[in-house]
């Protein structure tokens, strides 16, 4: 199964998808694959929520 690496979505049978291979050196390396068409990016946490300003 294809999950994109941009909203950890899977990728479904006939939906387009672009591949973008990563390099490893100590190992064959990895493929991530990403949505053609616009997809919700995952939160990402930047801070911690117990942060007091």
């Amino acid at each position: 199964m294809k999950i994109c690496g941009k909203c950890d979505q899977p990728l479904q049978d006939g939906e387009k998808y672009t591949k973008h291979p990563i390099a490893g050196s100590s190992y064959g390396g990895d493929t991530v694959y990403r949505h053609v068409d616009e997809c919700r990016p995952v939160p990402i946490q930047t801070t911690q929520d117990s942060v007091y300003h």
